[in-house]
């Protein structure tokens, strides 16, 4: 929670805060149901915009997890994902005037608990793309590993912005497959990803030292 709150000052001039997962849970530090309430709450004060669950997310369980989801002052994201958790498809959110689609989705490593079922997460894309209500600018926070996100790039070039999580890369520059950029700024709060974005798409990427994903719409700086 430090080292989340450490960046307050920074993210208090995002337009956006977005989350690619494994924010709850640290299987190697051994964090449980306490730590996944202080960090939620702690993402809360910042002023966090939308998460994607991550695996170690359900490493939680599932009653641990449906009550922190329910509590989250932001809403947490699972496009592929057919469970009784209080997740959602996509989140249409503003910023800078625009109108922008975040979806979320996740694979490896994550526990499936009775009555969960995963899909697949390009299919799951697409159809929730069909279903959205229109928008400007379309997000993707992608629990994945960086060559399924290459693939899921590839396949979606509607895409204005993949953020990733899981490998826990910190990207100094983005990776484009064809026109989409993929970023991911590390774990554990050590560094921060900053993207500027405005009506057409993506500006700018900034990784700076010392959460994941901050996305600021708007012009890019001078």
């Amino acid at each position: 929670m430090d080292n989340l709150r450490a960046w307050k000052s920074v993210l208090s001039g995002a337009d956006l805060i977005l989350d690619a997962g494994d924010t709850w849970e640290d299987t190697a530090r051994g964090t449980k149901a306490p730590e996944a309430w202080a960090t939620m709450e702690a993402m809360g004060e910042l002023g966090y915009d939308a998460m994607v669950l991550g695996n170690h997310e359900t490493y939680l369980g599932t009653q641990v997890l449906k009550e922190v989801i329910a509590a989250a002052p932001f809403p947490v994201l699972a496009t592929n994902l057919r469970s009784d958790l209080p997740t959602q498809r996509w989140v249409l959110l503003q910023a800078g005037g625009l109108r922008v689609l975040v979806l979320g989705v996740m694979w490896d490593l994550v526990l499936r608990w009775p009555g969960w079922e995963l899909l697949d997460p390009l299919e799951s894309v697409q159809a929730a793309l069909a279903e959205a209500p229109d928008h400007d600018l379309r997000i993707l926070l992608a629990h994945v590993d960086l060559q399924r996100g290459k693939a899921l790039a590839q396949a979606l070039p509607e895409l204005h912005l993949m953020i990733l999580g899981h490998n826990h890369l910190a990207l100094e520059q983005p990776i484009w497959v064809g026109s989409v950029p993929l970023v991911q700024a590390g774990a554990h709060g050590r560094t921060l990803g900053l993207v500027r974005m405005n009506k057409t798409g993506f500006v700018s990427y900034q990784l700076l030292s010392r959460p994941v994903g901050a996305v600021l719409i708007g012009a890019a700086p001078c």
